[in-house]
């Protein structure tokens, strides 16, 4: 009986030794990942539940890999995921989420130690994401996903399982040093840009085809733009009278070539704006020096123009948003902000709408005439 008890006790203490190699994971420790790209490990990405309810940080869209941006407005504590076709405003204060056709959703959004946190859930039906939870050798994972991810979890877990543990080792150092998690240094946000009294902005875009210019329409909503046509997308003219029709301008992109040519393209122009939606085509982009700059002046065109343009390089669309309304920022007048094409800036306007609705600016469409 003696030797039985002493082999009971000697296997307890073996199973006691061999589960002291690692610590379990603090409790409330979560890994976050977009896709196949693995957050850090910090108060500033670091789930949460409240109220039975998973909160996931902003910054996980940030970089508009899961294809939803993150843009925020401190002056209206309101705060917006959104993508090329929809949007969703969480109001800080009031605890609200709605969108911009005013629809309101059951959730809201939470502000700890200056980043906001999203329901994961809402937000996550509202965009057609998915998100699954794993256990792994270090602390358990939290990973949204789009039609986009590469590896499946089992995969992905085992390709990150040393960036796991080298972060997770870092953050229980971090724990150990003092150093507060809850409290992050957070990048300082450049102040809100604000209009002129009266102050109008005009968006240029340059759709490369009908479908592009169709997706822009939507993503502008009720906000009237500026179409850069070349003459042989002049030809479409259901594409004419579905851009006038909502308020839009419509301009003839002149893409260079001699005088003789450019008549030719401003005279089919003309012609095919006038037959599909009986207005008189005065409008030109043009690239080019002042060479055709008498031709157009006695055919009554006028020349769009845009001193500010969509800045360029591989930033995420909420920096570049930012960088752009900081831009227009600077003029104190009427003007033309060229976003380029179309389908590439398409994922801006959102966002770079929001800015300018803050900003009290108007939002037109060039000169329209009938």
């Amino acid at each position: 009986m003696k030797r039985r008890c002493l082999a009971i006790w000697l296997l307890a203490a073996i199973l006691l030794l061999s589960s002291s190699g690692r610590a379990a994971a603090p409790s409330g420790v979560y890994f976050t990942a977009a896709n196949d790209h693995l957050m850090d490990l910090d108060a500033e990405t670091m789930p949460f539940y409240s109220h039975n309810v998973l909160y996931v940080s902003s910054r996980l869209f940030e970089d508009n890999e899961l294809g939803v941006s993150y843009a925020r407005s401190t002056s209206l504590g309101v705060a917006m995921l959104y993508n090329s076709t929809a949007d969703l405003r969480f109001d800080l204060a009031g605890q609200t989420a709605y969108d911009k056709q005013g629809n309101i959703y059951s959730g809201y959004a939470i502000e700890q130690g200056g980043v906001v946190f999203f329901p994961l859930n809402l937000v996550c039906r509202y965009f057609g994401l998915s998100w699954s939870y794993n256990e792994t050798s270090a602390a358990p994972l939290i990973r949204v996903k789009n039609d986009s991810v590469i590896l499946s979890d089992a995969s992905f877990i085992d390709a990150a399982a040393s960036l796991m543990q080298l972060r997770y080792g870092e953050y229980e150092r971090s724990l150990a040093s003092g150093a507060s998690p809850s409290a992050p240094v957070l990048p300082v946000e450049p102040p809100p840009v604000q209009a002129a009294e009266g102050q109008t902005v005009c968006l240029l875009l340059a759709p490369a085809s009908a479908s592009d210019a169709f997706a822009a329409m939507d993503a502008l909503g009720g906000a009237q733009a500026t179409f850069l046509l070349a003459a042989e997308q002049m030809e479409d003219g259901n594409l004419l009278r579905a851009l006038t029709a909502q308020g839009h301008a419509v301009a003839l992109h002149i893409r260079g070539g001699s005088p003789e040519e450019a008549e030719e393209e401003l005279a089919a122009g003309r012609e095919r704006l006038w037959r599909a939606a009986c207005l008189w085509l005065e409008l030109v982009w043009y690239e080019g020096g002042g060479e055709l700059d008498a031709l157009l002046d006695s055919q009554g065109f006028v020349r769009v123009s845009a001193p500010v343009g969509s800045p360029a390089g591989n930033q995420s669309y909420t920096n570049r948003t930012a960088a752009l309304l900081q831009d227009i920022g600077r003029y104190r007048e009427d003007i033309g902000v060229l976003l380029g094409d179309a389908e590439a800036c398409r994922p801006m306007l959102p966002g770079l709408l929001a800015g300018l609705e803050e900003g009290l600016y108007r939002v037109s469409a060039w000169r329209l005439t009938v």
